[in-house]
């Protein structure tokens, strides 16, 4: 019963924020920006995992 009531708080709480945010062109701005930000780390993760997977690729390769 506790779970299912943090979870309507939960969602009660978002659905709450999304309409501040939409009624706040600063707020969505900086929620935008921070978007970016994210999707930019995530390229970059993605980019260096990819890098290391063919470096560890070459070096098995040569082992062999």
């Amino acid at each position: 019963m506790r779970k299912t009531a943090l979870f309507i708080a939960g969602i009660a709480v978002g659905v709450y924020l999304a309409k501040q945010i939409e009624s706040n062109p600063a707020a969505k701005q900086a929620l935008d920006q921070a978007g970016t930000k994210v999707k930019t780390f995530a390229n970059a993760l993605s980019d260096g995992y990819r890098q290391q997977e063919a470096k560890h690729a070459t070096a098995t390769k040569s082992k062999k």
